[in-house]
């Protein structure tokens, strides 16, 4: 309350001042007039000042709490834990996850195994100790070794193959099963 009537007062020096500048006549009235205004004015920005005063001793108390930095310091513990118990669910679901994938990736594989690719369309012609495969839509290595019971390094051996890629049309030797 000192900061606010140390307010007054210096609202009431600064319309004397104002006051002095007028003719006599109308001196008293303008200054009573300019007074009561500049008081309004400053008594104003006393209120906001006490009201953001007020909201920021509240804010401290609240972090404070009843016994002193203990209030904080139970705030920042507490966003810890619950840091803490994030950290493990995002675990526990990253397993979960893991878990769900490699049970899918597993199902495929077995899917893949338990349905052999059918065998090749064409028949393959009978050369010496081999058979000629032509190449077709949909084919690679690991299907014509499993087609006529070889293996795919056999086959690129055979075929003097340097990567697993194989063209339509391509024609392949194999051996005779």
């Amino acid at each position: 309350m000192k900061a606010k009537s140390m307010l007054v007062l210096a609202a009431v020096l600064s319309a004397g001042t104002a006051a002095a500048q007028q003719p006599a006549a109308g001196r008293d009235a303008f200054v009573k007039q300019q007074a009561y205004a500049e008081m309004q004015r400053v008594l104003g920005q006393v209120d906001v000042l006490q009201g953001n005063f007020e909201d920021l001793s509240a804010r401290v108390r609240r972090i404070e709490g009843a016994d002193g930095s203990k209030g904080l310091q139970a705030e920042i513990d507490s966003l810890r834990a619950q840091i803490a118990d994030l950290k493990r669910e995002m675990a526990a679901m990253r397993g979960e996850i893991v878990k769900d994938l490699t049970a899918k990736i597993v199902q495929l594989q077995k899917s893949q195994a338990v349905a052999p690719a059918a065998p090749p369309p064409a028949q393959p012609k009978v050369i010496g100790p081999h058979l000629e495969y032509e190449v077709v839509a949909g084919d690679n290595l690991s299907i014509i070794a499993h087609a006529f019971g070889t293996t795919v390094d056999k086959i690129k051996e055979m075929n003097s193959l340097k990567s697993n890629n194989l063209r339509i049309g391509q024609k392949l030797m194999v051996p005779k099963k």
